[in-house]
This record gives structure tokens, C-alpha cells and sequence, in this order.
């Protein structure tokens, strides 16, 4: 389900706490942007900082119990993609580590190859209030099958 709060009418459709996490998250460029330009100096030589802005909407996701998501990124090269930071937001009250459903970030075998290794790879539960953020053009990464329904919210930030 796509959650969309550009315009006043459609943040009257949505939930105040859900509202307020949709704002919050669509705030992160402009947070990521003032930290970036206290610790990097820019100018003809300096690093440049990317002109960042977000995806106009949130995705909210479920995966019930026995489903997953493959192995995969969510940009791909090419300029018709401008994800650049993948950001997840879960919203899983009460979850164990018995509940399964974790974000399964994967190694890359080789810069050249550009592929996953399969064999390497840090497991992340999907805890209440977790916030997880990478790089959309490099990680491979996939979702865990649950044991009880998974919720998240996820945010694209672009860079032109």
C-alpha cells in the first residue's frame, strides 16, 4: 500500500501517528543534508554532496506468515532509478527473535562482479521502532520468511 502525504487532503486521509512517521521520514534528506555539510567541505576540489529529496510516497508492506522477499536491490544502474538510500521503518510490536521475518543484508562477492555472495550476510529483526537505512544502488539484500505478520514502512531517497 502506497501511503501519500503530499498535499493536505491527503494527509487528512492518514492517521495522525502514521502522519507523523510519514513527515519524520521524509525529513531525513534535509537532516542527512546538514550533517553532510558540517563535516564536508565542498567547493571545485572538496567531495560534492548529492541534491537529495525523497520518493513522494511511503510504502507501507506486510509479509504474512510463510511469505518472503528474494535477493535483490532496489536500484538498479541507469539513470531511469534514482534511488539512492533505502530507509525501513518497522512497526512489529512484541517481536522475537523466534518470529523470523529479518532483513537479510548480503556481502558483495566482488566490486567488479557486482553480484551477491550468498554466503556472507548479517540478519536484521524487524523490531518495533527500528530503523534501518543503505545504500539502494549497492546492497543486496532480501526478507526472511515470518512466523506472524511483518509490517514496514519504507522511504526512497532520491539523488538527481
Amino acid at each position: 500500500v502506497w501511503l501519500h502525504f503530499e498535499t493536505d487532503e491527503e494527509q487528512q486521509q492518514l492517521p495522525p501517528a502514521l502522519l507523523e512517521i510519514c513527515l519524520k521520514l521524509a525529513g531525513l534528506p534535509n537532516a542527512l543534508l546538514a550533517m553532510a555539510s558540517k563535516s564536508v567541505t565542498g567547493g571545485p576540489s572538496g567531495p560534492q554532496v548529492p541534491n537529495l529529496r525523497v520518493h513522494p510516497h511511503v510504502m507501507a508492506a506486510t509479509y504474512r506468515k510463510g511469505a518472503e522477499y528474494h535477493c535483490h536491490k532496489d536500484s538498479y544502474d541507469g539513470a531511469d532509478n534514482q534511488r539512492m538510500l533505502s530507509v525501513l521503518l518497522y512497526l512489529n510490536q512484541d517481536w522475537t527473535t523466534g518470529d523470523g521475518g529479518e532483513l537479510r543484508i548480503f556481502g558483495s562477492k566482488s566490486d567488479m562482479e557486482k553480484a551477491p555472495d550468498l554466503e556472507r550476510f548479517a540478519d536484521i529483526a524487524p523490531l518495533s521502532g527500528r530503523l534501518v537505512m543503505f545504500r539502494s544502488r549497492d546492497v543486496w539484500h532480501a526478507v526472511r520468511e515470518p512466523r506472524e505478520q511483518r509490517w514496514a514502512l519504507t522511504l526512497w531517497v532520491m539523488a538527481d
